[in-house]
């Protein structure tokens, strides 16, 4: 049986804006995906002579031609790889709405074990985006650690979040 084409999403170079509007996604098919992603990977993690951030950011550059059945097991490899201050491209992948959830499960789950000054602004992110499949999840996360609910007002929860880093260094 021939194989269909499979298709992925890819980032833009487009960072996510402060006013959280979803990065720019193209869809990637055919010639661009990798067909053989999990031989790529198990070369990819095995080789000891490339520092792990290294790694993590390769396959982070290899994620949106990864066919969407092996995303969420190439996104758990980039997580265990990447450094923090390498991480927003991953976290662009968490807040964007049209990304898997099972990829954003991943992302989240590695999120919260990051420093409070990577993981706030990226939850803060989410739980703004009204369609984010992760906003309610994100959102009750922030009343945790700011112990307050301050509904829709944005700024409002920034400030605090702001505030509260300043008291509560990584």
């Amino acid at each position: 049986m021939p194989r269909q084409p499979v298709t992925t999403l890819a980032p833009s170079p487009v960072a996510v804006s402060a006013s959280n509007a979803p990065a720019a996604w193209v869809t990637a098919a055919g010639t661009n995906a990798i067909s053989n992603w999990e031989t790529l990977l198990e070369e990819m993690l095995a080789d000891e002579t490339r520092e792990p951030h290294a790694k993590g950011k390769q396959l982070l550059e290899l994620l949106p031609r990864i066919p969407a059945a092996g995303q969420a097991e190439t996104a758990q490899h980039i997580a265990n790889l990447l450094a923090d201050e390498d991480y927003a491209a991953l976290a662009s992948y968490f807040t964007n709405i049209t990304t898997s959830i099972e990829v954003q499960e991943v992302i989240l789950a590695d999120l919260l074990g990051r420093p409070n000054s990577v993981k706030l602004p990226v939850l803060l992110d989410a739980a703004r985006t009204p369609d984010h499949p992760k906003a309610t999840d994100a959102r009750e996360m922030l009343e945790l650690y700011f112990e307050h609910d301050y509904g829709t007002d944005w700024d409002a929860w920034r400030s605090k979040m702001e505030e509260w880093l300043k008291s509560n260094p990584d």
